[in-house]
C-alpha cells in the first residue's frame, strides 16, 4: 500500500514523496512512486497539504493511475513460467463451506498440512485431473505457496478415508445453511468407474472359512462397456442439482442392490426421518418398494410397461384404454393418471400399497421409437438365415424373430435348423406403446405436474456422472488399496460439489467445461519486484462479473493478487 514519506536534507528543507513497499529476494524495500516537491513550497500554495496527502494515500486515492517501468536483460532467458491463479475462485468456495475450519480440527500424527493436501487434490482434480504423482508435480504451475510431496499425499489418503463420512455430513450441513436445501426429496442413481488394471480384488477368508473382506474392484456390467474391474457409486442429489452424498459398492453388485443400503446410510448419517427418492426403473423392484413402505419412506420411480412379461397388466390396460386421456392443444403430448393398489409379494399376507400412476405420451418420443424399431426390423430381416442368426451375438432385432424348429415334412423337431421369420404379432404389440412413459409414486396427493417436474430433474444426476467422467476425469482409477480408492472418490465428490456450487451461484450460466477453461485461463506472469501481469479469456472476465467480483486488472502487486477472490464474491443464496 502506498503512503506519504518525508525526508529532510542538510539545508533543513523537507521533500515529500509517495512511496510503496515491496519484497525482493526476501527483503522489504521501498520505491518512490511520485515526487511532490519541497514541503514549504507546497504549503505556500495549499496550507495543510501534507495532512491531506496522508489521508488520501491511506484511502488509496493517490495511486489509482500509477505506472511502472519494467526492464529486461535482452540476453537473459525468462525461465519463470506463468502461474495459474484460477484455483483461488475454488478456494473462496472452500472457505465459504468452512472446510478450512473443519480440516483444522482433524488430528494428524505428522507435520504435513492436511488442508493444503486436500486443496491440491480437489483443485487439480477440477483444473488439471491426473494421477496423484502428476498432481504433485503440477503444483509448481499454481500461484502461491504449494509444497506437498508425494509421500504426504499417500499418507493423507488414508486419513481422508477415515473422515469421509464426517466430511460429507459437514458439507451437507453447510450447503443446507447456504442454499435452503430440501433433504426430504432426493434423487438417486448409480454409475460405475473402471480401474487401470485387469486384476480384481480377491476375497480374504479366515481360517474358519468365513469371508473377512471382499474388496471393491470387481468385474461387473460396465456402463462404458470396459472389460476391466469396476466399482459402483451410488449418488444422492438435491433439488438444486447439488450432490448430497455418495456410497461405493463392489463392482459386481447390481444397481437395485445398492439402493437400500445407500438410503439407510444416508438417512442415518443426515438424521432424516422420512425421505422421498426419485429414481429410474432399475430401482423399482418389489424388494426396494417393500422396504421403503415398511420404513415409511416414499418413492417416485419410472415403471416398466412394455413386453408381455414383467410389465403390470393393469398399467398396460390403462395405456391401451382410449378413455381419460388429456391432450395439449397441438396434440403432441397427452397424459392420464389414476390410483392403483400394488401388492408387494405373492403370499396372502403380502402388503398392499396405494400408488399414483402417471402415464404420458409424447409424439416426439413415439416417432423416435418407431424409427428405432424400423431399424431393428431391418436388421432382423437379415437374420432369417439360420447360419447368420447363430453367428451374431447382438440382440438388436432378435426379439422380433419367431423361431420354429418343426420339420414340415416329417414333423420332427430339428433344434439346429430353425425356421426364422418376423414375428408380426410382437411388432404390433410393441407399436401400441410407442411414445409412452410411466411413473409411479407413493405420494398419491402429488399433482401430475409436480410428478413430471420432479422426475425431469433426475437428468441432472446423470449430468453429474458425466461431469465426473469427463471434466474431472475420475476414471480410470490408478490407486488400488480400498482406503486410497475411498479417498480418491471423496476428492472427486468434493470437486463435483464445488463445480455445482459455482454453477448454482452463477445461475447455471456456464457449462462445467466453460468454467474450468475460464479458471485455467487466469494466469499471472511475474514481471519484476512484486508485480505480476495478468491474463484471462473472455469467459473468465464474464465469470468474475457473474460472481460479483470487480477484477479489471492488467498489472497487480503480489499482495493484491494474493487476496484475489477473498471476501469479494457474492455469497450463496
Amino acid at each position: 500500500m502506498a503512503y506519504i514519506k518525508t525526508t529532510t536534507n542538510k539545508e533543513g528543507r523537507t521533500h515529500v514523496y509517495l512511496v510503496e513497499g515491496y519484497r525482493k529476494d526476501g527483503k522489504v524495500k521501498q520505491r518512490i512512486i511520485h515526487k511532490y516537491g519541497l514541503l514549504d513550497e507546497l504549503e505556500a500554495v495549499e496550507p495543510g497539504i501534507l495532512e491531506r496527502l496522508k489521508k488520501e494515500a491511506k484511502a488509496g486515492l493517490l495511486n489509482s493511475n500509477q505506472t511502472i517501468q519494467v526492464t529486461y536483460e535482452l540476453l537473459e532467458p525468462m525461465n519463470e513460467p506463468d502461474k495459474s491463479y484460477g484455483w483461488m475462485v475454488l478456494d473462496s468456495l472452500f472457505e465459504e463451506l468452512k472446510l478450512h475450519d473443519f480440516m483444522k480440527k482433524v488430528k494428524t500424527k505428522s507435520n504435513y498440512d492436511l488442508t493444503t493436501a486436500l486443496k491440491l487434490l480437489v483443485f487439480q482434480r477440477i483444473l488439471n485431473p491426473n494421477s496423484k504423482l502428476a498432481t504433485v508435480e503440477s503444483q509448481v504451475d499454481l500461484f502461491g505457496d504449494w509444497d506437498i510431496n508425494l509421500n504426504a499425499i499417500y499418507r493423507y489418503l488414508d486419513k481422508l478415508d477415515e473422515i469421509k463420512n464426517d466430511i460429507q455430513l459437514h458439507l451437507h450441513q453447510e450447503i443446507s445453511r447456504l442454499t435452503n436445501r430440501e433433504s426430504r426429496l432426493v434423487f438417486y442413481d448409480v454409475t460405475n468407474y473402471y480401474f487401470e488394471t485387469d486384476i480384481s480384488d480377491e476375497e480374504e477368508i479366515s481360517e474358519e472359512g468365513e469371508i473377512i473382506h471382499v474388496g471393491l474392484r470387481r468385474r461387473g456390467p460396465s456402463k462404458e462397456h470396459r472389460p476391466k474391474p469396476i466399482v459402483q457409486l451410488g449418488l444422492f442429489m438435491d433439488t438444486n442439482g447439488i450432490p448430497i452424498s455418495y456410497k461405493l459398492f463392489r463392482g459386481n453388485q447390481t444397481d437395485p442392490v445398492t439402493y437400500l443400503p445407500a438410503v439407510e446410510e444416508g438417512k442415518k448419517q443426515f438424521g432424516i426421518e422420512r425421505i422421498i427418492v426419485v429414481a429410474d426403473k432399475a430401482m423399482n423392484s418389489k424388494t426396494n418398494v417393500s422396504e421403503m413402505f415398511e420404513q415409511g419412506d416414499g418413492w417416485l420411480f419410472s415403471q416398466k410397461h412394455r413386453g408381455k412379461r414383467g410389465a403390470p397388466k393393469d398399467i398396460q390396460e390403462q395405456i391401451l384404454n382410449p378413455a381419460d386421456w388429456h391432450f395439449n392443444q397441438t396434440e403432441t403430448f397427452a397424459k392420464k393418471s389414476y390410483i392403483r393398489s400394488r401388492k408387494l409379494g405373492t403370499g396372502k399376507n403380502a402388503p398392499v400399497v396405494e400408488e399414483k400412476v402417471l402415464i404420458t405420451w409424447s409424439k416426439k418420443y413415439a416417432d423416435r421409437e418407431r424409427i428405432r424399431r424400423e431399424g431393428a426390423l431391418e436388421y432382423a430381416s437379415k437374420l432369417t438365415n439360420a447360419e447368420l442368426f447363430r453367428q451374431t451375438s447382438k440382440k438388436g432385432g432378435k426379439k422380433y424373430l419367431d423361431l420354429s424348429y418343426l420339420d414340415k415334412e416329417t414333423g420332427e423337431l430339428k433344434p439346429f435348423s430353425p425356421i426364422i421369420k418376423i414375428d408380426k404379432e410382437q411388432v404390433a404389440f410393441d407399436a401400441q406403446f410407442d411414445g409412452i412413459n410411466v411413473l409411479v409414486t407413493s405420494e398419491i396427493k402429488l399433482s401430475d405436474e409436480a410428478i413430471l417436474d420432479s422426475y425431469k430433474q433426475l437428468s441432472k444426476i446423470e449430468d453429474c456422472f458425466r461431469v465426473t467422467k469427463t471434466e474431472i476425469d475420475s476414471r480410470p482409477v490408478y490407486v488400488w488399496t480400498e482406503e486410497h480408492i475411498q479417498a480418491h472418490f471423496l476428492t472427486c465428490f468434493i470437486a463435483l460439489i464445488l463445480i455445482r456450487l459455482l454453477q448454482y451461484k452463477t445461475n447455471w450460466a456456464m457449462s462445467p467445461t466453460r468454467m474450468i477453461n475460464a479458471l485455467n485461463s487466469a494466469k499471472a506472469t511475474h514481471l519484476q519486484d512484486d508485480y505480476y501481469r495478468l491474463q484471462e479469456n473472455s469467459d473468465m472476465t464474464e465469470l468474475n462479473k457473474l460472481l460479483g467480483h470487480d477484477w479489471q486488472r492488467g498489472i497487480v502487486k503480489f499482495e493484491e493478487l494474493k487476496n484475489y477472490a477473498k471476501n469479494s464474491y457474492t455469497t450463496l443464496k
